[in-house]
């Protein structure tokens, strides 16, 4: 299921105006970074419409005038990160010409994922609400998803024609599971951390590409 697919998903998520002049756009920065701030303070059960307007020195109405409800205001911080990995990873994967290398940089990835995002401050709380709200929930599989079809593209040619394996699927789950094993690393103590990493890395390794 996509937005297209629920009306009401596209009315709670969508941003109501998109900001043409400077002083919107302004004001719509001011707002996602009293969002960040506040998310990263209190996390997503603490964010609240008018604390948002309060610390971004908007009044309410102009806080809705933007954004109908705090899922929204999620779900931009939530394009935020989601257009940040998606241009890393056509970063990261560019120039690939052989499975050996297409394998140390799905490791590298691991790793790369996990230094950006640990320090980051609404990175987990945004990540969380994506599991939690259902419209959410289709975006990030969509997001998944693109990430998933880029590097099937991009792996799919340097296979031996005798190979016959899923490999969308294959990346589906390592996309998915990336997020969820550096998710469980940042909670952990960094020795516990680099434990959780090296085990997916070598499973990656193992199980990417073979028949």
């Amino acid at each position: 299921m996509n937005e297209a697919d629920n009306p009401g998903s596209e009315r709670r998520l969508k941003l109501r105006k998109t900001p043409r002049q400077e002083r919107s756009i302004q004001r719509l920065e001011a707002i996602l970074a009293a969002a960040t701030d506040l998310l990263a303070e209190k996390g997503v059960q603490g964010l609240k419409m008018t604390e948002i307007a309060a610390a971004a020195g908007i009044s309410i109405g102009s806080l809705y005038q933007f954004f109908p409800e705090r899922a929204a205001v999620l779900r931009a911080l939530h394009d935020q990160h989601t257009q940040r990995v998606e241009l890393g990873a056509r970063r990261a994967f560019a120039g690939v010409d052989s499975l050996e290398q297409a394998i140390e940089r799905l490791a590298s990835a691991v790793d790369r994922f996990y230094e950006v995002f640990r320090d980051d401050p609404v990175y987990r709380p945004v990540w969380l609400a994506a599991k939690s709200d259902r419209d959410l929930q289709v975006l990030n599989h969509a997001h998944q998803e693109r990430l998933a079809s880029d590097l099937a593209a991009i792996f799919r040619p340097l296979l031996p024609t005798d190979v016959r394996i899923d490999l969308k699927s294959r990346l589906m789950l390592y996309v998915h599971l990336t997020g969820s094993v550096v998710l469980w690393a940042m909670i952990s103590g960094e020795e516990e951390a680099q434990r959780l990493l090296g085990e997916w890395k070598d499973n990656v390794r193992k199980t990417m590409f073979s028949p």
